[in-house]
């Protein structure tokens, strides 16, 4: 099985040196405003011919970085209009679907990275759909599906409801993960998808449920197991990404979100709790667990004096009364275990947390 190292290679090499590499296509099939005549799909089929056999066959690697990159040149090619890239986008997906769906991961993820910047939905879909663990069952490629996904919501040209629909698919594709860094990088491209710039606000809200939603399944699946969960480590960097959302967001929003969230943080300090041994016996695991114990306790301090301020009249700022992390730190069961109790029965006791 190919290395993780060496699929992040790959990924990082999608514009390689031969990037300047001419297309030498046709400029009035790259710049086409109609669909493609009979005579210019004769003439793009045969631009593809030589190039996609490189990456589905080629055992020379200058070949098949030669071939990857005259064929994202020409994607990315100021001129391509969006009628041409949607034909390339299914001519390309005609020729390698097939690569994208076999077990050769090298190859695979040269066929998803010519498929992500044809910038379409088309060429998207394919990727999309090996972040699925039931439908993609090599980890590998579902790391790399869904970080080519993040990459691409920066330039993807979508309808807005694309990205509420490939959000949606993301976090079902969560449940089910159980490689954290797959999983981490489902969170990822979630969140990009609602950090698009021009994305209308109602379409970002959309998207960013599918993400609490998404962090609300894998919490309560976290809580369900009695050992430690490497999937916690997936958890640190999105929840920091949410606390910053929620520090921008209007309070009636923040309201709504946090009827789903307050629950999944509770969720995690509960597990933290139950799988306080075996977390505390892996270095890596303790120090994960810490810093989602972190993050659970300024969110549910920041979703909590929203909902119930008169509760915080005359307090300290939040940083000052973390409890949970130190406890943890500290290997402080009972404190812990106590705060845990706490929080548990003010999101138990208060609708709307």
């Amino acid at each position: 099985m190919i290395s993780r190292p060496l699929f992040s290679a790959l990924l990082a090499a999608c514009v390689s040196a031969t990037a300047f590499a001419q297309s030498t296509l046709d400029r009035a099939i790259l710049g086409a405003t109609a669909p493609l005549t009979a005579a210019q799909k004769s003439t793009l089929d045969t631009f593809l011919s030589k190039r996609v056999d490189a990456i589905r066959d080629s055992n020379d690697a200058s070949a098949v970085e030669e071939s990857r990159s005259i064929l994202v040149t020409a994607a990315r090619d100021p001129a391509a209009t969006p009628i041409f890239r949607k034909a390339y986008a299914l001519a390309l997906i005609a020729e390698l679907g097939p690569t994208v769906k076999s077990r050769d991961l090298r190859r695979a993820i040269n066929a998803m990275q010519v498929l992500r910047f044809t910038r379409t939905p088309e060429g998207l879909d394919l990727v999309v759909e090996r972040t699925i663990p039931g439908s993609e069952t090599e980890a590998g490629k579902r790391i790399a599906a869904a970080s080519l996904i993040s990459d691409a919501f920066e330039d993807l040209d979508a309808s807005n409801g694309y990205y509420e629909t490939v959000s949606r698919r993301l976090k079902d594709a969560t449940t089910g993960e159980t490689d954290f860094i797959a999983l981490q990088q489902k969170f990822t491209a979630i969140a990009s998808a609602a950090h698009r710039k021009d994305l209308p606000a109602e379409s970002a809200r959309a998207v960013r449920k599918n993400l609490i939603d998404a962090i609300a399944l894998v919490s309560k699946s976290i809580r369900a197991s009695s050992a430690a969960d490497n999937r916690m480590m997936a958890l640190q960097r999105v929840l920091v990404g949410v606390r910053n959302d929620l520090l921008e967001m209007p309070q009636t929003e923040r309201a709504i979100v946090s009827k789903t969230l307050a629950p999944a943080l509770a969720d995690l300090v509960s597990a933290a709790n139950t799988q306080w041994a075996s977390a505390h016996d892996s270095p890596v695991l303790s120090a994960s667990y810490a810093s989602v114990m972190n993050s659970c306790e300024v969110l549910l301090r920041l979703i909590d004096r929203g909902e119930r301020p008169a509760a915080y009249s005359g307090t300290k700022a939040d940083g000052d009364q973390r409890l949970l992390a130190p406890a943890w730190e500290n290997k402080d069961k009972p404190k812990f275990e106590a705060e845990a109790k706490r929080w548990n029965e003010i999101v138990g006791a208060a609708p709307r947390i």
